[in-house]
């Protein structure tokens, strides 16, 4: 692959480090940090925010000092397009589920009268139909500034009619695991840590800031604070989510024009989501299974998932879509990070990448430990399944090999 094929399909129209922090923020800004504090406030309070606030944002932001070129992001995605695809294609997959099952509860969160409804989806309609042109344009970067601002005012909103302040503190006072998140920490750090590397969105702002000047600039940013600010949005509408979500104490958002934004703000931000990796995918080598076909069976599949949760019953006290949005989340806190130990960091470190059974045996070992931890909610069980990846990529031996993908 070349690096003009790699590097960008149409002209980039700026390199301004603010607009690519922009562009970073929005881009991270997915059905995780738009719905997974939800859960962690639940389930451990400010404590699993934290948790899951810092290693996110300091692992995101650190991209851009540890790829030090525009050149260092091309031989990365060089070495690594089939990693690079599934990353986005489960990303796809994932929030392909995550919009259809929330619209079993969203509209009991967010009460609208159809006027409302009517303007709110107009705005998401526009935005739909104008981003795609945009980002072909090559102005994403600009988009993602527009988008970021009317998620600020979100957040601003608010905080200034504290809408969704009450049902925030009845879900704070809900009893909960004061030694849980402990557990949760280190599986945080090894997902946000090295999952970036894996986002082509992410190479995509990389190789448009052409210094390692800008580069740290735009990540730092980007994460700091774009999409931080995004993450604490979330948290101010937890409260009337996990209401609707779980039936319990139900409380909304009563002004119908706050409800509205804040339903334009999650929809928005799938869209620029979803595009943006379409968008990036799409400069990727071609694959004989790699291409619109396997991308549509993701989809189909995860789609699927989405429409049939509501209807299916309980487990560990948690709703069948809950299951299958944490089965999502351990792509993203074993999967992929395991990828990154076994085939790229110990390649950086020893010249000897592990072989790929080797990395599927030590996830293969973990998953049942991460489904303890996860689904059956005993979290102690995180920290065994995440020993058996770490040493595992450190005891045994790995061969030499020309292609480390």
């Amino acid at each position: 692959m070349s690096e003009q094929s790699t590097l960008i399909r149409s002209q980039p129209t700026t390199t301004n480090p603010i607009l690519w922090g922009a562009y970073l923020g929005c881009s991270w800004t997915w059905c995780i940090g738009m719905f997974f504090p939800i859960l962690l406030l639940r389930d451990f309070g400010w404590a699993g925010f934290i948790a899951f606030a810092i290693p996110n944002v300091l692992g995101a932001a650190a991209m851009g000092w540890v790829l030090r070129s525009r050149e260092e992001s091309v031989s990365f995605v060089e070495r690594h397009p089939i990693a690079l695809w599934w990353f986005s294609a489960i990303t796809i997959g994932f929030h392909v589920f995550w919009i259809i099952w929330i619209t079993s509860f969203i509209r009991t969160a967010l009460p609208l009268s159809d006027e409302y409804l009517f303007g709110a989806g107009a705005i998401v309609i526009a935005f739909a139909f104008s981003s795609g042109r945009l980002i072909r344009m090559g102005k994403a970067p600009q988009l993602s500034m527009l988008l970021w601002v009317v998620s600020a005012g979100v957040l601003v909103t608010l905080l200034i009619t504290k809408q969704a302040q009450p049902a925030l503190d009845s879900m704070m006072e809900l009893p909960r695991s004061s030694s849980g998140v402990v557990w949760f920490v280190p599986i945080s750090i090894f997902g946000f840590l090295l999952c970036p590397y894996l986002d082509i969105t992410f190479h995509h702002a990389r190789q448009n800031l052409s210094t390692q000047r800008s580069g740290r600039l735009g990540f730092t940013i980007g994460f700091c604070v774009f999409f931080a600010l995004m993450i604490v949005l979330t948290t101010q509408y937890a409260g009337v989510i996990y209401s609707a979500m779980s039936g319990r104490g139900f409380q909304s958002i009563t002004m119908p024009w706050v409800a509205a934004w804040v339903l334009v703000h999650l929809l928005c931000q799938w869209i620029f989501t979803v595009r943006v990796h379409l968008d990036r995918m799409a400069t990727l080598p071609a694959h004989p299974l790699l291409g619109h076909r396997g991308l549509f069976v993701v989809a189909l599949i995860a789609g699927l998932a989405g429409f049939l949760v509501p209807n299916m019953s309980r487990h560990s006290g948690l709703s069948a879509g809950e299951i299958v949005y944490r089965c999502f989340l351990t792509f993203y806190g074993l999967v992929f990070p395991a990828y990154m130990l076994y085939r790229v960091v110990r390649s950086h470190s020893t010249q000897v990448p592990l072989q790929r059974w080797m990395m599927w045996l030590a996830i293969g070992v973990a998953a049942p430990m991460f489904w303890m931890g996860f689904i059956e909610r005993q979290s102690v069980w995180l920290a065994p399944g995440f020993v058996v990846v770490l040493c595992g990529a450190f005891v045994l031996k790995g061969k030499r090999l020309t292609d480390p993908a």
